[in-house]
């Protein structure tokens, strides 16, 4: 079902079909649904939420009615959890640097194993079960993500974006269709890369001037000393944290990610609880949201 072919099912069949446990927000959905009508919302999607049947099939239906509703989607996966299991069943040693991990050449080939053929297949045949129109886009046959060595190739094939092929994705997303992107890069010199999935979503987010990104996390949001949800941050305090520790680890790449989208161009980012059943309608179409909002100031 193509965008303008919204009549054959009202949105609140709609909402009714593919959101039935959040009927007590399907009044307040309604004026979020037409604030974000033909919008663009970027999500980077993996994590747990990548791991449990039950959680890959609530954010397909969750990506399917966005798409039906007409708001333009487009999903950016990782894969940490499912290359982490490889590696350890295969006995390979990684490292990591600064939440990324630090890729060699046979790392390489697990990474784009594990995104590319399995993961990507997998998620856009959970979202065409529930009717919606998506697109894969692997990087290995359909390649949109331009990139370079971070650090001179200190950490192996780890790739820092540089260009995105977005009249490709601004076509796909004005024929209703959710592309379903893969984070692998490429250059003019044959390399592949391995990119961290929120850099990636950054970096289409802010290409694409995207009207919101969010990024599913392994946690309630950006947590506190005392593990408590801060339900907003500033990039003062942001910087105040990561400076004491309280921000450590994979959550570094994230906050850096979303304030540098926030400076070139998106106008709103979140993470959110990708733990949790429908996060990504909670966020986008209720007043109480699912996560931490980041504000620029």
């Amino acid at each position: 079902m193509s965008i303008p072919d919204q009549k054959v099912l009202s949105r609140e069949r709609l909402l009714k079909k593919l959101w039935p446990d959040g009927k007590k927000f399907h009044v307040q959905a309604d004026s979020y649904i037409s604030k974000y009508q033909n919008k663009i919302i970027v999500i980077k999607y993996g994590g747990y939420a990548l791991t449990k049947s039950h959680l890959v099939k609530s954010f397909a239906k969750n990506i399917t009615l966005l798409n039906k509703i007409g708001i333009k989607i487009v999903v950016v996966h990782g894969g940490g959890p499912q290359i982490e299991k490889e590696l350890r069943k295969r006995k390979i040693q990684d490292k990591e640097y600064q939440g990324l991990r630090i890729t060699t050449k046979r790392i390489l080939l697990i990474v784009k194993d594990i995104l590319a053929r399995k993961l990507n297949k997998m998620i856009l045949s959970e979202i065409n079960k529930f009717g919606g129109k998506v697109k894969s886009i692997n990087g290995i046959n359909i390649k949109i993500i331009e990139a370079k060595f971070i650090l001179g190739g200190k950490l192996g094939f780890v790739g820092e974006p540089t260009k995105l092929n977005k009249p490709y994705i601004n076509k796909l997303l004005s024929r209703g269709i959710v592309p379903i992107i893969s984070p692998i890069g490429y250059d003019n010199k044959n390399n592949s890369y391995n990119i961290n999935a929120d850099t990636a979503a950054g970096f289409i987010a802010e290409n694409l001037k995207a009207q919101r990104l969010l990024l599913l996390t392994d946690v309630v949001g950006v947590l506190d000393k005392d593990r408590k949800l801060i339900p907003e941050l500033n990039h003062k305090k942001a910087f105040e944290y990561m400076r004491k520790g309280t921000i450590k680890g994979g959550m570094i790449p994230k906050i850096k990610t979303c304030f540098s989208t926030l400076r070139k161009g998106a106008k709103g980012v979140a993470l959110i609880d990708g733990r949790k059943p429908d996060a990504v309608l909670m966020e986008l179409l209720t007043k109480k949201g699912a996560g931490t909002l980041i504000k620029r100031k």
